[in-house]
């Protein structure tokens, strides 16, 4: 006899006994059940005296979507019980599988016993993890875990006897299966193998929920004004697109707080209402005269009217400019606390076939100690409308090429000119925050072209520009590639500048040489100044530029044994005419003036429509290109502009000044570079920077380098402006940030940034008045002494990141910008705890370790500010 003919007349009943078997089960299933059972196993026996049927040997059963697999299955006949044995293995209908050394299952396995159970659930990238000494499930609706735990992380495969990063162990685990909810009964929380919480009774959302009305993760906090915080948030879900979340607060020095969120997901779009609520028990902490009832409102929304268009707004709103960061809501870095602000928009947009059409407004809330809310502008409406043509040559007699449209209308208001001091900077005598412009010998208000920029107006500008430019690209039999293109822009402006209304600054010292003994030095911020720096009022004045030009370029290819060369001369010519006179033109949207390689070619190199260039200027320079596949990309290019005749409009300045120390307001204009090189996509190298005509000397330099070495990344960025006091900038700007990462072991990862200001040094001889002696004489006081590499921020951290669970420590350490008279400059230290686990929620602790400052004495002495509109 031999295996091959053994194993075939062992096959020939399997078929039929299987068959009986499935018969078997499924008569032990409900009558009513007209499901099918499959049942495969290698043999079966069947035993009339003890009334069961046994199946051995790669045993499956498939029972309305589910699935038993074991090595031994035993169906007893009286009772209508299963018995599998032998590396079992259960798959429910829902994906989740439960494995087990033995289990006993009701017939239609809705019911039964496991011992030493696992059971697992969800996707590759989403899979949950329960084990119990002995599971029960009492029906389809419960199952009772004993001494069970759960887990979404995967056990590790070089020592699977080591405990999971997380889980939650408790005496008893009981899953409602209508209610999608785990219950825990004298639950252990362990986090490396380690207990560090115990509760007597929990319940969470079982994992294939994705929202469920219940208890969040807590919200842990500390500062000093408020104490420590501890908020709670519940979540209720509405309706499968819609929830609500409701987060009580507890501040141990400032009592309750309220925080609402609502969101709601439609069949076109979304939307979401957070608000904040506080109720200060000691407002006096924040200065004397601050509000008791304080809070901000945040909602955002954007709905689909149909495939091309777009509605929707992002709304913020504190009661006042400290709430964000007093309560620690929103941007903390170092760019938030310079550059802060609650910005609001609403807009409609619509997307065509190569054209679009955006209409929005804006509002602004600053949130930064020099921002004065009055001389911030809400803009509404801004229009922006273009539109790109394409002319088929057969229908426009030869003509061809593209016509492009473009149409701007903003309308901005401010009640509060904005002004800035031409070279030095200069604060107002009460707080130091607030910009001025001063005759800094006599402390007096000199509000000139000659020592003034007009940044914003007071009162209302409306600008429309229009314009429409055609042009064709032509290739010649050399590979010349020739654009000739015409344009003509039209704008209409019309300012209503508010000559009334000003906020006004004092200080009073002690001066035994007038007859009352004091000084008074009073700082105005008055709309009226503004008449010298605008020609025209409550009148309309715009332009009509018509221009052409013709743009050529030559890209020469050379290949190499290791890559393609591409070398590239271009050279641009424009003839506009010389335009209206703009000494005292207003300026607001195109303040943001940087010649660099990225406008070099540009017909237009201002930033927004208020500007224009005219006169002929030629642009012209060449660029490099080096594609060497497996040694990397490199890319390079240098160039220069010419005002070749007419009037320069980068050296006619407007009230802001705009145009001139930019590198263009000279008949040869500096020249602009760029370089980059990438070896591998681990390594890139790019550096921008302009460069005096004349001598060449460094003008602008910006660069960048990040480099990925295996487990260590590593960024560097650098930064070096000239000074440019005719536009406000006395002294030369320059930074340095480092920032690094490395990735220790598998999980484990620790990091760091630091960036310098390499060029607060250069204000160290600033002076402020600080009071007189007993002959009257003024007595200044030095700004505070900076190093040449003071520390802007710097901050560390460390981390364990897998699939279940983020955990960070992280310190931050930065400057605020000043604040009284003469500023000082205080430090806020941060430590942030984090801890995120998949499918329980997160944790987040920012901890302050400083004192907080009251940045701005004008909510601390009215008397001394006050703004009359």
């Amino acid at each position: 006899m031999t295996l091959a003919l053994g194993a075939a007349l062992a096959a020939l009943p399997t078929v039929a006994h299987a068959q009986t078997l499935a018969d078997r089960f499924s008569g032990a299933a409900n009558s009513d059940d007209k499901a099918p059972m499959n049942v495969d196993a290698d043999k079966v026996t069947y035993n009339d005296r003890d009334h069961t049927v046994v199946a051995t040997g790669d045993v499956q059963i498939y029972y309305k979507k589910k699935t038993l697999e074991a090595d031994r299955v035993t169906y007893y006949r009286d009772s209508g019980r299963v018995l599998a044995e032998g590396s079992v293995k259960l798959t429910d209908a829902d994906g989740s599988v439960t494995h087990a050394d033995r289990m006993e299952l009701s017939g239609d396995f809705k019911r039964g016993f496991v011992d030493a159970a696992r059971s697992d659930s969800g996707g590759e990238k989403d899979r949950t993890h329960m084990t119990a000494t002995r599971t029960e499930r009492l029906d389809e609706e419960t199952t009772v875990f004993e001494k069970g735990a759960y887990t979404a992380c995967e056990s590790c495969a070089d020592h699977p006897e080591r405990a999971p990063v997380w889980r939650l162990r408790a005496q008893k685990i009981i899953h409602k299966n209508s209610e999608q909810t785990l219950y825990y009964e004298n639950a252990t929380f362990d986090l490396f193998g380690v207990p560090i919480a115990w509760l007597p009774y929990l319940s969470t959302p079982d994992p294939s929920v994705l929202n469920k009305s219940g208890f969040l993760a807590p919200r842990l906090s500390y500062k000093d004004t408020n104490g420590f915080g501890f908020g709670q948030p519940y979540f209720y879900t509405i309706s499968p697109d819609m929830d609500v979340t409701v987060t009580p607060y507890y501040y141990t020095n400032q009592g309750f707080r309220g925080d609402f969120e609502f969101r709601h997901r439609l069949d076109n779009g979304f939307y979401t209402l957070n608000l904040i609520g506080v109720h200060e028990d000691n407002p006096d902490v924040y200065g004397v005269g601050s509000r008791v009832n304080r809070g901000m409102i945040v909602s955002q929304g954007a709905i689909w009217l149909n495939q091309n268009w777009k509605f929707g707004w992002d709304v913020v709103r504190a009661t006042d400019k400290y709430f964000n960061n007093d309560y620690q809501v929103g941007n903390n870095t170092l760019n938030g606390n310079f550059f802060r602000e609650n910005s609001s928009t609403a807009y409609i947009t619509g997307q065509g076939d190569r054209g679009y059409l955006d209409l929005r407004g804006y509002s602004f809330q600053g949130l930064a100690n020099s921002d004065l809310q009055p001389q911030l502008a809400a803009v509404w409406p801004i229009l922006d409308y273009n539109k790109m043509i394409s002319l088929d040559p057969a229908n426009t007699w030869g003509i061809g090429g593209e016509i492009e449209i473009d149409v701007n209308f903003t309308r901005s208001s401010a009640g509060l000119a904005s002004y800035q001091q031409i070279g030095s900077y200069q604060f107002d005598v009460q707080y130091g925050m607030y910009a001025v412009c001063r005759n800094p010998s006599t402390m007096t208000a000199l509000y000139t072209k000659q020592n003034c920029l007009l940044r914003g107006i007071g009162g209302e500008y409306d600008s429309g520009t229009l314009q429409v430019s055609w042009k064709r690209k032509y290739i010649d039999p050399l590979g010349e590639v020739w654009t000739p293109f015409t344009f003509a822009r039209a704008n209409l402006n019309y300012l209503n500048a508010n000559v009334n209304g000003a906020a006004v600054f004092s200080r009073t010292y002690a001066d035994p040489a007038t007859a009352t003994g004091y000084t008074t030095i009073t700082d105005p911020i008055a709309n009226t100044y503004q008449t010298n720096f605008v020609s025209h009022n409550d009148q309309f004045g715009g332009y009509i530029t018509p221009g052409a030009g013709l743009e050529w370029r030559y890209p020469l290819l050379s290949k190499t044994p290791i890559g393609e060369m591409v070398i590239e001369p271009i050279a641009q010519i424009i003839a506009r005419p010389n335009g209206q006179p703009t000494t005292s033109m207003v300026n607001l949207d195109a303040q943001s003036l940087v010649f660099d390689d990225t406008n070099l070619f540009e017909w237009n190199k201002y930033s927004g429509y208020d500007r224009f260039e005219t006169g002929v200027r030629a642009n012209y320079g060449a660029q490099f290109t080096y594609d060497m596949h497996e040694y990397g990309y490199a890319s390079a290019l240098v160039g220069q502009s010419v005002q070749v005749a007419g009037i320069n409009s980068y050296a006619t300045p407007d009230a802001a000044n705009i145009g001139l120390s930019s590198g263009l307001d000279k008949p040869v204009s500096d020249y602009v570079t760029r370089l980059t090189y990438a070896p591998s996509s681990n390594y890139s190298f790019i550096t921008k920077a302009r460069f005096d005509q004349a001598d060449w000397a460094l003008r602008r330099l910006d660069l960048s380098a990040r480099a990925n070495y295996g487990p260590l990344a590593f960024a560097v960025n650098y930064a070096n402006y000239a000074a440019q006091p005719i536009i406000g900038y006395n002294e030369r700007r320059e930074g340095l940030g480092l920032s690094t990462r490395y990735n220790m072991l598998a999980n484990y990862y620790v990091m760091g940034d630091i960036t310098w200001d390499l060029g607060r040094h250069n204000y160290n001889g600033v002076q402020y008045l600080v009071g007189y002696n007993s002959t009257g004489q003024a007595l200044f006081q030095n700004a505070p002494a900076a190093p040449l590499f003071a520390i802007a921020t710097w901050g560390a951290g460390i981390g364990y990141q897998d699939e279940c669970v983020k955990l960070g420590l992280s310190y931050r350490d930065s400057i605020t910008d000043g604040y009284g008279y003469p500023p000082t400059y205080a430090r806020n230290k941060a430590v942030v705890f984090n801890l995120e686990l998949r499918t329980l929620g997160d944790i987040k602790a920012p901890l302050s370790l400083t004192p907080t400052v009251v940045q701005d004495g004008t909510r601390t002495n009215g008397a001394s500010y006050y703004y009359n509109p």
